[in-house]
């Protein structure tokens, strides 16, 4: 999977959320969380961190 196959991913798991909690199905509070902890998770999943790609 590519970098840029990841990041579509990623992008759509946010388009969903904020599509779900705009029509309901989400409430605001769970949205909220969801929102802090996306980033987080996306951070925690791509693996190697630039400063270590950048000096190999």
């Amino acid at each position: 999977m590519t970098k840029l196959t990841k990041s579509l991913c990623w992008a759509s798991a946010f388009l969903a959320l904020a599509f779900a909690n705009r029509v309901g199905l989400i409430a605001d509070k769970d949205a909220t969380m969801m929102f802090a902890l996306l980033p987080a998770l996306w951070v925690a999943t791509r693996g190697r961190c630039r400063a270590r790609e950048q000096a190999a």
